[in-house]
């Protein structure tokens, strides 16, 4: 959806993006170890405006953080 700027569950071309925080404080930490522990992390949020469904990226500036970081694991 991010790339293609199509909705991979209907086909729909309406794709929407905010930034919003990944979470922390009071609410789960989605990006735990990436980031400095005085800025919360940051995830880029898709929405289809046809049928709903969205999807969460981590943005290239918050990638190197999660490479760096001994919470996530390799699979």
């Amino acid at each position: 959806m991010k790339h293609s700027r199509k909705c991979g569950e209907c086909g729909g071309s309406d794709i929407r993006m905010a930034k919003v925080p990944a979470g922390g404080g009071h609410a789960p930490d989605l990006l735990p170890g990436a980031h400095p522990w005085w800025r919360r992390g940051r995830l880029e949020v898709y929405v289809c405006c046809t049928c709903g469904y969205f999807q969460y990226f981590v943005p290239e500036s918050e990638l190197a953080m999660v490479r760096e970081s001994g919470r996530f694991k390799s699979q």
